[in-house]
């Protein structure tokens, strides 16, 4: 055994030295190159490639798994007792990694069952069984392209997915998706591999014998989709005919005038025989000297490989538009007394194939499919053969010796020298048996090609390549298993943080009900102790806080539920979308969906009732609160009053999105031709109209509050504090305004180079907005020049007369309620922004959902923080500095001493309104920086998940491309959102 391993060794030393002239010959000769290890079996090819290629008889049955390739399996397309023409389509592919199967005999379709199909695993599939009808072999091919030069590059390539055209000499990978590999590769050799190294199998040596015009042909239309600027036919030296016949169909096809010249340089390269030549790596080696990087592709170093029978299939499905229903398969073995070779249809039964060649009368010891180096063996000879079946070897008795027992390892290190990978095989070894399978990733394991030649060297009879296939299994089946963990994770997650929304809602409402009681309580102890007309009517003042406090409240509720609504039905499309929940998951979400959809119908009746009584209470006539009651009365009109206001503008910015939503709804049907689109019209017109309405609601509030603007202010602390507000107000409208030129001016310069739309309208809408611009700016002034006026004016510290103890009274009954409900909407809002950011960073970085709600939503949840926030500033500020209040029937509490005149902070009424302000511009400017930074991040994440879902669409098979293009252009949308948001925050930051 030993004096056989060093013979082979020498003989590799030999041939590499005997290859090296033809390395260095003449420069018309190209050059052939080495690669490290190989070894030279025995090749036992004079068996089977003395006798022609013959084709099979019919068969009476065929059974076609559907998956005879890598990737997805098909789907069946047919039904039992459906009778079907060779070459129909009977499952179609899924996804972009897969391949259809058609019917390679005319009959009917018997069956449609798992069934044991030809694989190292010996595990059933799914398969498609079809009996024969008759003798008539009835076609259905797709259309001839004898003049495929015509053709687009994109129509050949379907017909190569059409015709279910996949590689025939390893994993049958789908030879369209090769075909695109320019798409992402710069690509200058292809190559034919025709070395055929394994022992026993002529498949490809007779394929080029019998149909070299073929293969150049299928060439010329590979070349023509790849583009490279070679064509290199690797062949061994042992195939002298096959290296004849190419040569000369290449003299013809170049001496035919009446097709066009050879795009490419076509030459046939001649290399030494050495086992594994054939391999894809070892063969770009031999011809080009690359090294393919470990766990990389040929195309990574410019090279495209293909079989001889792939080419030929190729060549089928262009010229004569025959789908791939057939394949040549090499019959041999000392089992068999007339090996050859045969061209049969998919789906034969082996016993069948086998009978063809005339076994002995000793029997089959050993059925192997494929080589005996990288072959395995067959437990029945009723499997069918398939896309990938290229060899059928029947060993007899005398050729099977009995298995040797295998011995320690010696480190010897020959299995190091014959490993064509340059791997280290011994260490491979130990990591494999003791189970270290992250140390035999880290050793490159998965370069390992399982070619056998470090099996076949060892001394010690070891069968590496087994424990390095149980390795491979166990890793992908560890990594299976941590996806599962991942998703059953994610499930896990998505159930706790339903489970605090839902606690999280039950907590609000019970804060909600304990608030309302406290409130009760308060009013019926005020009602109680009023002991006249004037207390009563003072008593009656803190009721409009409080109902604009309870109108808030619904507003956050309502708010809050509708958040929970979008959430369920993101997490039910994603369930849905991934198809890996089970019912009972589908069952819980959609059930979550159902409740969300009930609690925020529940939110808007409360909300709708709270509004509604709210206005009743606003009408009501105020004239009781006379005389010295009046100033008391104003504080709480005054902030009444700004209420309603914010109210109208965030009821005005909710109709705008409604409107913009109702359009580009309508925009998107109108581009696909889908959906109700009258349905949608009048969705659009009636978003419109309330547009309408809310704008002029928003106006009569503004008339309204401007007309009670002039009022004296000098007789309480919110008229100190309103001209803060109505500055803060006027600097908003003016960004805004400055926002509405930008846009309208982007918007006329975009129709202006394009040349589309109404740019008459566009002008107008450009100087209507300067003049809006304008007149917002002048406000601003003149409102700066009153503040400036005013600000030297000393504020009145106290009220006169019976009207202070009155006003007083409530406003110290009710302090430590409203102080505890205003830290609680400081805390909701503070919740609300932390939400907003993360599902606006969570959509920025997957690329999907409507980014441009996400920060109108964020902006509005920011804006709701910095009100509360200056709400609670100014209560506690409120209830430090408050005049004496009734402690009982007129008796005084005792005044808390004053700070000094120039002391700032909690001093007088003054300074407490211009510390405010401070905190207020201070608080204002941290959160617009820290605005434009989200902004400007969800700009970088959103331009990443556009080249994404660019890189995705271009990668694409035709069945995901539309949905891809989709999401490409939803992907841009939110790009362009984010960007004009950018603009919009920018213009805030110039502004302040």
């Amino acid at each position: 055994m030993v004096l056989s391993l060093l013979k082979s060794m020498v003989t590799s030393r030999s041939a590499t030295s005997t290859a090296a002239p033809r390395a260095t010959g003449s420069d018309s000769a190209p050059r052939v190159f080495d690669f490290h290890g190989g070894i030279h079996p025995p090749e036992h090819k004079a068996l089977s490639n003395r006798a022609p290629l013959v084709a099979a008889p019919l068969p009476h049955e065929v059974v076609l798994p559907l998956s005879q390739h890598i990737g997805a399996p098909a789907q069946p397309l047919v039904e039992i007792g459906q009778r079907v023409k060779t070459g129909e389509l009977i499952a179609r592919a899924q996804g972009m990694i897969s391949a259809p199967v058609h019917a390679s005999i005319t009959g009917v379709v018997t069956a449609i069952e798992p069934r044991q199909i030809p694989h190292v695993s010996g595990l059933e599939d799914l398969c498609i069984v079809i009996e024969r009808d008759g003798e008539i072999d009835e076609w259905a091919r797709l259309e001839a392209w004898r003049d495929w030069r015509q053709q687009e590059a994109q129509d050949l390539i379907q017909r190569l997915q059409d015709a279910g055209v996949v590689g025939q000499g390893g994993a049958g990978f789908p030879s369209a998706v090769k075909a695109r590999v320019r798409e992402r590769h710069a690509i200058d050799t292809l190559i034919l591999n025709a070395a055929e190294c394994e022992p026993y199998i002529t498949a490809d040596d007779l394929t080029m014998r019998t149909h070299p015009e073929a293969l150049i042909e299928g060439l010329e239309i590979l070349a023509s989709l790849i583009g490279p600027e070679c064509i290199l036919i690797g062949i061994e030296d042992n195939k002298p005919e096959a290296v004849i016949a190419l040569e000369q169909a290449i003299r013809a096809r170049r001496a035919d005038k009446r097709l066009p010249p050879l795009d490419s340089r076509l030459e046939v390269v001649v290399v030494p025989t050495k086992y594994p030549s054939g391999g894809e790596k070892q063969l770009i080696k031999l011809l080009t000297d690359r090294e393919v990087p470990s766990r990389g592709l040929p195309a990574d170093v410019g090279v495209v490989v293909h079989n001889p029978g792939t080419v030929r299939a190729v060549q089928r499905a262009v010229c004569f538009g025959e789908p791939m229903i057939s394949r040549v398969v090499t019959l041999t073995g000392e089992a068999l007394q007339h090996p050859h070779n045969v061209e049969a249809r998919l789906g034969t039964a082996i016993v069948d194939l086998l009978r063809l060649a005339a076994p002995s009368a000793s029997g089959i010891a050993r059925l192997v499919m494929g080589g005996p180096m990288m072959g395995f063996t067959l437990e029945s000879d009723a499997l069918p053969i398939i896309k990938t079946t290229n060899c059928l070897l029947a060993s007899s008795p005398e050729a099977v010796p009995a298995p040797a027992v295998e011995q320690p390892c010696i480190r010897c290190g020959m299995c190091e020298q014959a490993c064509p990978a340059e791997l280290l095989p011994q260490q491979l070894y130990w990591f494999s048996k003791s189970r270290e399978f992250d140390k035999a990733e880290l050793y490159n394991l998965a370069d390992c090609i399982e070619c056998g030649a470090c099996s076949y060297v060892c001394p010690s009879q070891i069968p590496l390549v087994q424990y390095y296939r149980f390795a491979k299994g166990e890793i992908r089946t560890a990594q299976h298993e941590a996806r599962k963990s991942e998703r059953a994770r994610h499930r896990f997650e998505f159930k706790q943080a339903r489970m605090a929304r839902e606690e999280a809602e039950k907590e609000a409402k019970r804060q909600q009900r304990a608030q309302a009681a406290q409130k009760a309580a308060a009013a019926r102890a005020e009602t109680a102790t009023a002991a006249d007309t004037t207390s009563t009517a003072s008593a009656a003042a803190p009721s409009a806080p409080a109902a604009a406090t309870d109108l808030k409240a619904f507003k956050t509720a309502r708010a809050a539920a509708n958040i929970a609504l979008k959430k369920a039905e993101k997490a039910l499309k994603a369930a849905q979308d991934s198809g890996e929940s089970s019912a009972s998951d589908f069952a819980a979400l959609d059930a979550n969906v159902t409740a969300a959809k009930t609690r925020l119908a529940s939110a808007e009746s409360a909300l709708k009732a709270a509004s509604e009584a709210s206005e009743s209470a606003a009408a009501a006539p105020a004239s009781a609160v006379t005389g010295a009651s009046a100033p008391a009365a104003a504080a709480p009109a005054a902030a009444a009053s700004a209420g309603d206001l914010k109210a109208f503008k965030t009821a005005r910015a909710a109709a705008n999105i409604a409107v913009k939503k109702a359009e580009k709804a309508l925009k998107t049907a109108q581009d696909s031709g889908e959906g109700d689109i009258a349905a949608l019209e009048a969705s659009v017109t009636d978003a419109r109209a309330r547009l309408a309405k809310a704008e002029a609601d928003l106006k009569a509030a503004s008339e309204t509050s401007e007309s009670a603007a002039p009022a004296p202010a000098s007789t309480s602390t919110t008229g100190a504090a309103a001209p803060a507000a109505d500055l803060k107000a006027l600097k908003t409208a003016r960004a805004a305004a400055n926002i509405a030129v930008k846009k309208a001016e982007k918007a006329l310069k975009t129709a202006q180079d394009s040349g589309e739309g109404d740019i008459a309208a566009l002008e107008a809408s450009v100087t209507d907005a300067k003049a809006r611009l304008a007149k917002a700016e002048a406000d601003l002034k003149a409102a700066t020049d009153a503040a400036e006026t005013a600000a030297p004016a000393p504020a009145s510290t106290s009220s006169t007369g019976a009207a202070a103890p009155a006003a007083a009274a409530p406003a110290a009954a009710a302090s430590a309620a409203d102080l505890k409900a205003l830290k609680t909407a400081r805390a909701a809002a503070n919740i609300a922004v932390k939400k907003a950011e993360k599902a606006l960073a969570r959509a920025s970085e997957s690329g999907e959902g409507d980014i441009e709600d996400l920060q109108t939503l964020l902006a509005t949840a920011q804006e709701n923080l910095r009100a509360a926030e200056v709400r609670l500033t100014s209560a506690q500020a409120e209830g430090t500095d408050a005049p004496p209040a009734a402690k009982g029937a007129g008796e005084l509490i005792p005044e808390a001493p004053k700070a000094a005149a120039g002391s700032v902070g909690r001093g007088s009424m003054a300074s407490n309104v211009t510390l405010s302000q401070a905190e207020i511009e201070a608080s204002r400017a941290e959160n617009l920086a820290k605005r434009h930074k989200q902004v400007t991040i969800a700009v970088k994440a959103a331009e990443a998940a556009h080249r994404k879902a660019e890189a995705a669409l271009s990668e694409a098979d035709d069945e995901s491309r539309q949905r891809l293009a989709t999401k490409v252009d939803r992907t841009r949308r939110n790009l362009e959102h984010a960007r004009e948001s950018l603009a919009e925050v920018q213009a805030l930051v110039d502004a302040q």
